[in-house]
C-alpha cells in the first residue's frame, strides 16, 4: 500500500512539474483536417502567403472574398435569425446569405484563430440547428445549406461537445428527410442529392451516409452522363446553362474526394468510364468548344426544353453566354488544368479571381505549374 502511495506521489509530481508531457494538447490547426473546404498543403501555403508583409495575389483575393465578408458580419452587430424552413420564414430571412455568413466566419477563423469568429459561427450554427428543418422533396433548393456544412467541417472538432451534438443532430435530421423523400432523379437533382449525402457523411464521419453515396452513385450515373459527352440536363433542357450546372455537382464531389481520399482518387472519379465511354471529363470536353469558339459552336438556349417554365426565363431563346457558367469552370479546373485556356480567354489568365478558383489553382501551383 505504501509503494502504491509512493508511486502515485511521483506521478502526480511529474504531472505538476512537467504538464506538457502529459497534456499533449492537439494544436487547433491539426484538429481542422481533413475538412470539406481546403487541403492541408494548400492551407499551409495560403497561410504562409497571408502572413507576408505587403499585398500579394493570395492576400488580395482572401481579403476580398473571405475576410472582408466575415468582418462585415462581425462589425454589423447583426445577430443570427433562423428560419424554420424556406416555406416557413415569417421574418423573410435570406437563408442563402446566412449560410454564406457561417461559411466565411469558419474559413476566416481557420486562418486567424481569432476566437470571436469561432464564437460567432457557433452562434449562427446553433441558432439554425435549434429550429430549422429540411423542406420535403426539395433537395436541390436545400443545397444552399451546404455552405454551412462545409464551414462547420473546419470547426467541428474544436467546438464544445454540447454544441457539436446539437449541430450534428440538425444535419442528421436533414439527411433523414432526404432519405425519406427518396427523390433520386436522373438529372441535377440526383447529382445534388448524392453530393449532399457524401458531404454530410464525411463531415459527420458517418459511414451510413458515405456508403449511401458510394453504393448508389455507380448505377445512378449511367443515366446522367452520356457516352457522346452530353448530359441528361443538356438533352432535357436544351441549354448549356444546365449542362454546366449538372457538372458543378460532379466537381463538388471530386473536391470532397480529393480532400478526404487524395487527388489520385479524385482524378479517377473525374476521368473514369462510367458506362459506354461516358465520363465527367468527356462531358467537359464536349462542352469546351462551345465556350472557346462561340462563332462556330454557338447554341440558342432552351429552345427545345421539356420544362415549360424555361420559356419564361430571361435567357430563353438567346445565345449561350459562356461567361455565365465560369463559376463551374472555377471548380472543374482543380481536376483539369487544360481549362486554364478558358481563364485566359475570359479572365485574362487570372486564376486567383475568386476563392473557389484559387482553391483549384493552388493544386497546380504546388505542382510547379
Amino acid at each position: 500500500m505504501k509503494r502504491v502511495f509512493f508511486f502515485s506521489i511521483v506521478i502526480l509530481g511529474e504531472f505538476l512539474f512537467f504538464p506538457k508531457i502529459y497534456s499533449q494538447e492537439v494544436p487547433v490547426q491539426d484538429k481542422m483536417f481533413p475538412n470539406a473546404v481546403i487541403a492541408r498543403e494548400h492551407y499551409d501555403r495560403l497561410k504562409a502567403e497571408l502572413s507576408k508583409e505587403g499585398d500579394n495575389t493570395f492576400k488580395t483575393m482572401f481579403d476580398k472574398h473571405i475576410r472582408g465578408y466575415a468582418e462585415k458580419v462581425m462589425t454589423s452587430g447583426k445577430q443570427p435569425i433562423a428560419a424554420v424552413s424556406s416555406n416557413n420564414n415569417e421574418q423573410g430571412v435570406n437563408i442563402y446569405e446566412e449560410m454564406k455568413s457561417i461559411y466565411y466566419l469558419c474559413v476566416t477563423y481557420a486562418f486567424n484563430q481569432d476566437q470571436q469568429y469561432l464564437e460567432k459561427a457557433v452562434d449562427y450554427l446553433t441558432a439554425w440547428a435549434k429550429i430549422n428543418i429540411a423542406e420535403p422533396k426539395a433537395n436541390i433548393h436545400e443545397e444552399k445549406y451546404s455552405w454551412a456544412v462545409e464551414g462547420y467541417s473546419l470547426i467541428r472538432n474544436i467546438v464544445s461537445a454540447e454544441d457539436r451534438q446539437l449541430i450534428d443532430g440538425w444535419m442528421i435530421k436533414r439527411l433523414t428527410q432526404f432519405e425519406k423523400d427518396n427523390d433520386l432523379r436522373g438529372n441535377n437533382w440526383g447529382a445534388c442529392l448524392l453530393r449532399q449525402y457524401y458531404l454530410y457523411g464525411l463531415v459527420l464521419n458517418d459511414n451510413k451516409w458515405i456508403n449511401k453515396f458510394k453504393k448508389t452513385y455507380p448505377e445512378w450515373v449511367k443515366g446522367n452522363l452520356c457516352p457522346n459527352g452530353t448530359t441528361t440536363d443538356l438533352l432535357a433542357r436544351d441549354a448549356f446553362a444546365y449542362h454546366a450546372y449538372d457538372l458543378s455537382f460532379f466537381a463538388k464531389i471530386a473536391h470532397l474526394i480529393a480532400l478526404y481520399e487524395g487527388y489520385d482518387a479524385a482524378d479517377n472519379f473525374y476521368m473514369q468510364n462510367v458506362g459506354g465511354g461516358a465520363s465527367v471529363k468527356r462531358c467537359v470536353d464536349f462542352w469546351k468548344p462551345f465556350m472557346m469558339n462561340t462563332p462556330k459552336y454557338g447554341h440558342i438556349e432552351f429552345v427545345d426544353t421539356e420544362y415549360e417554365p424555361d420559356k419564361k426565363r430571361e435567357d430563353y431563346n438567346k445565345a449561350y453566354d459562356p461567361s455565365s457558367t465560369l463559376y463551374v469552370v472555377d471548380e472543374l479546373y482543380e481536376f483539369d488544368d487544360s481549362l486554364k485556356e478558358i481563364f485566359d480567354k475570359y479572365r485574362g489568365g487570372n486564376v486567383w479571381i475568386n476563392w473557389r478558383s484559387a482553391l483549384s489553382a493552388l493544386r497546380w501551383l504546388n505542382n510547379g505549374k
